[in-house]
C-alpha cells in the first residue's frame, strides 16, 4: 500500500515540473514572462515564469498548440510550437 502511494505521489510531482524555460539571448532565466497557451480555437490564461524562468503549462483540452511568449523590453519569437520535446526553452531578446 505504501509504495503504491509513493508511486502515485512522485508521478504526481513529476507531472506538475516545469515544461517551459523563459530566457533571455545570455541564457538568463527571466521571471515574470508572460506565457499565453493557444489552441486551434481557444486562449487559455496566461501564466507567468517564476524566479527560474520557469512555468508549468497543463497541457488540456482542447490541445494546446503554440505558445505566445512575451516580457517588456524583450522581442518575442512567437508563436512558439508546443510539440518541441520537454521543457521548452524560449529565448527572447532586447
Amino acid at each position: 500500500m505504501m509504495k503504491t502511494l509513493l508511486f502515485v505521489l512522485s508521478l504526481a510531482l513529476a507531472s506538475c515540473s516545469p515544461n517551459v524555460l523563459v530566457v533571455d539571448q545570455n541564457g538568463t532565466p527571466l521571471e515574470d514572462a508572460e506565457i499565453r497557451p493557444q489552441a486551434r480555437s481557444f486562449n487559455y490564461p496566461a501564466v507567468k515564469t517564476d524566479a527560474k524562468g520557469s512555468a508549468f503549462i497543463h497541457q488540456d483540452l482542447p490541445t494546446i498548440e503554440t505558445l505566445h511568449v512575451w516580457k517588456n523590453g524583450y522581442r518575442s519569437p512567437s508563436p512558439v510550437s508546443f510539440d518541441l520535446p520537454k521543457p521548452i526553452t524560449v529565448v527572447l531578446k532586447k
